[in-house]
């Protein structure tokens, strides 16, 4: 009986209930998808770091090393399990071709080590996640590589100087659990024992990896305070097991959020088209109910007979979007599989998903129950007695055709309709306000990615050119040297340096921390404050937000700092945003630690008549072996594995919220023009053409629409925007700024938006104007 009645409504109202169900099913299809891409990120990446057993510590250090040393801190302390120390060879990337022997990687934001297999843990692993194995003129090349360059096994890699020339095949590609992601700026090739003695003799700087891993990993922070106390080590960043998770999980995390934000919001559309479907129901079965009351039917079996028909729609809506998300799980999870590596999908991979559909089917449900709660004020006398249906609420207030001097009689009589009927309308305007959120929301986060100032959320200011070098014996001659020649270059407007050395801050308990401190003039290149401003002189510091959590520190706080034997009070002048180093970093204008330089950096931009691409070639040549930077590149080549996958997002979006908007119009429209035919044929009768009853239903979608995309926008630039806050806090950047492109944001999109609008409304209201009216005015 109960498919009896779904089928015989489906025959009667096939356009709302198809609508309705596809609503349903893509609210379940994209949280099933979300669902999907968290278990197969959360499977993979636990899998990855187990099978390379990634290590739980790592300190990079350039310079000396007293291997010894580590042997008996690392034998001393007990909550070593293993440890060891990698060598890793950096070669300029102006010596290095991958690929292409034409193009050498000179302007490439990544620094190239070349690395031997691990022996007892860190192992490098192939697209099949097993241990690389290379031979005698062999090379695994990162997989970070393979995408941009598109490269095939066979490919070459060609290292060549001026006294050195040595050609490698690519036989493996690099999966690496430490320096996988794009976001960070080291990668690693893979080369035989043999091949490395070689390049080693011939040129390059070793930096050592002294890798640890740990009896108990929730003490890391123990640990990491003994081994900077130790006087270990430590010329170079430091890496924790959290931050290569973090990481590793970043780009396809945030990516799954997007995706969740947009399925919820389909879900709300999805629920007031649910209303709008019941009410037009509830007034079409208006003098049944009556009948059905007058019989002896009670409210709740009135209300299971309707509830029943919606719990059949919802069950088959869910499950269809549930095997959809099967059919689909492997296009989203594809970036995954590539860097993380695939795994043997488990039950609880399929449960999960499953439950997040099951929650959508509740949800629906659960409102479709109160919904129906309006059967309540259905009297059967009223409704035998007239086939009036039900009355909306009270008008908002009421415009007069006679005081309306700039109004024609058409637009008039489109425009009194929404006052006169605000309730039915705002369910529309609901809609088409959730599709402009839908569509804005991924368009700013996407712009705001590709913007240049984007780099100030990476703690650094925005400059046209950055200039790194690493750290060697002759690291602060050089330095020196590039500084005077920038100096006296007349092309440069105003350059920063920039020494990043690492101290000794005590947090709330006593206990010392080592914090990576830039020192300079902060003021040339503002960073992005969430407060306060640049520290001025010696006795003041800006800290990281995360850093200021982790030390419990605010504005005017005092912080004190270990320089030398000295233990020096500063003052909290202002707190930044950084992304990275773990968003855990400082910035003050005090003399950097020589003994303990990590490295420098010098930041500039040229003038406005200079081409910033041909200061770069310049300096990449006169400055070697510097690392020259064009900012915009440097953000390009960080983040475009996550801008490419927000594209498809973004694109994605766009094409359901558009799709929503002409159904949603299209269903509204076709429940207005049936409940209206009786008025239609008497405005017909009176002179009215189709043109102008055209014309009256296009304003009132059009008056909507518009309000919707004003309402819309504003709640992109305060809901959206609290949203991206929320996501950026966990990564030290929680005040990151929506940016939109004016002319796409303010005129594009809300022209196409409303363009759509119109080409549905028209093309309803030709058709049943058509098909309609005459039988109306006949009868």
């Amino acid at each position: 009986m109960l498919l009896h009645i779904v089928k015989r409504d489906f025959q009667r109202n096939k356009i709302i209930t198809t609508i309705l169900f596809v609503f349903i099913m893509l609210s379940a299809l994209l949280m099933a998808t979300a669902s999907h891409v968290l278990m197969e990120l959360t499977s993979s990446l636990n899998n990855l770091l187990s099978l390379s057993k990634a290590p739980h510590f790592v300190q990079m250090h350039t310079g000396p090393i007293d291997k010894r040393g580590i042997e008996d801190f690392a034998r001393t302390d007990p909550l070593v399990k293993e440890h060891q120390t990698v060598e890793m060879l950096r070669i300029d990337g102006s010596n290095i071709y991958i690929g292409s022997l034409e193009q050498p990687e000179a302007n490439s934001v990544m620094d190239i080590g070349f690395v031997r297999q691990n022996g007892s843990f860190d192992f490098l692993l192939n697209l099949e996640n097993q241990v690389i194995q290379v031979a005698l003129g062999e090379i695994a090349v990162p997989i970070y590589y393979m995408q941009q360059k598109n490269l095939k096994l066979g490919d070459i890699v060609l290292i060549q100087t001026e006294r050195f020339k040595r050609e490698f095949k690519i036989v493996d590609f690099v999966r690496d659990a430490q320096m996988n992601p794009a976001m960070v700026s080291s990668k690693r090739f893979v080369i035989s024992r043999e091949d490395f003695a070689v390049l080693k003799e011939n040129g390059g700087d070793i930096e050592y990896l002294i890798e640890f891993r740990l009896t108990d990993l929730s003490k890391l922070s123990d640990f990491s305070s003994n081994y900077f106390s130790s006087n270990m080590p430590n010329r170079g960043p430091a890496i924790d097991y959290s931050l290569i998770t973090l990481l590793n999980a970043l780009t396809d995390g945030l990516i799954a959020i997007v995706i969740i934000i947009v399925s919820f919001l389909l879900m709300v559309i999805a629920l007031l088209c649910l209303r709008l479907t019941i009410v037009a129901t509830m007034e079409e079965d208006y003098q049944e109910i009556g009948v059905m009351k007058a019989i002896g039917l009670s409210n709740l079996d009135i209300k299971r007979i309707y509830l029943a028909k919606y719990i059949v729609i919802s069950a088959l809506a869910t499950c269809c979007g549930y095997l959809l998300s099967l059919l689909t799980m492997n296009l989203v999870t594809a970036n995954i599989s590539l860097y993380l590596g695939a795994v043997t999908r488990s039950l609880i991979s399929y449960i999960i998903p499953f439950l997040a559909v099951g929650l959508t089917f509740c949800i629906v449900v659960i409102s479709c129950r109160a919904m129906l709660r309006r059967l309540n004020r259905i009297s059967a006398v009223e409704s035998l007695r007239s086939s009036i249906s039900m009355k909306s609420k009270t008008p908002i207030g009421r415009i007069q055709l006679s005081r309306s001097k700039y109004l024609g009689v058409t637009v008039f009589l489109g425009i009194e309709d929404i006052f006169r009927r605000v309730t039915m309308y705002t369910l529309l305007f609901f809609v088409y306000a959730l599709n402009v959120f839908i569509i804005m929301v991924p368009l700013g986060l996407l712009h705001t990615l590709q913007m240049p100032s984007f780099i100030s959320y990476l703690g650094v200011g925005q400059s046209d050119i950055r200039i790194d070098l690493p750290q060697s014996a002759n690291t602060q001659q050089t330095f020196s040297q590039i500084t005077t020649a920038i100096n006296n270059d007349p092309d440069i407007e105003k350059f920063s340096p920039l020494i990043t050395s690492r101290y000794k801050v005590q947090k709330d308990e006593g206990i010392w921390e080592s914090v990576n401190v830039e020192t300079g003039d902060f003021t040339i290149f503002p960073l992005s404050y969430m407060s306060g401003s640049a520290p001025k002189g010696t006795h003041e510091l800006v800290l990281s937000d995360l850093l200021a959590k982790d030390l419990n520190k605010k504005m005017n706080d005092t912080v004190v700092i270990k320089m030398g034997e000295a233990q020096v009070k500063m003052r909290v002048s202002g707190i930044y945003q950084d992304i990275t180093n773990g968003g855990r970093t400082a910035k003050a204008q005090i003399p950097y630690d020589s003994k303990n330089v990590i490295w420098h950096v010098i930041a500039l931009d040229v003038k406005p008549d200079v081409s910033v691409d041909e200061k770069v070639d310049q300096f990449t040549e006169a400055f070697y072996p510097a690392k020259i930077t064009h900012l915009k590149s440097y953000l390009v080549q960080t983040l475009g594995n996550i801008v490419r996958q927000l594209q498809v997002v973004t694109i994605l979006a766009i094409v359901i919220s558009l799709s929503i908007t002409v159904l949603i119009t299209s269903l509204f429209l076709k429940m207005l023009l049936a409940k209206e035919a009786p008025q239609l044929a008497m405005l017909r009768s009176l002179g009215f053409t189709i043109r102008d009853i055209q014309v009256q239903y296009l304003l009132r979608m059009l008056l909507l629409g518009g309000t919707g995309v004003i309402i819309g926008t504003l709640g992109t630039v305060t809901i959206g925007q609290g949203l991206v806050h929320a996501a950026g806090s966990f990564m030290g950047a929680p005040k990151i700024n929506l940016e939109f492109n004016p002319f796409s944001t303010y005129v594009l999109y809300p022209l196409f938006f409303l363009a759509t609008i119109s080409m549905t409304s028209l093309l309803n209201a030709r058709a049943k104007n058509k098909n309609s009216i005459a039988e109306q005015i006949s009868k």
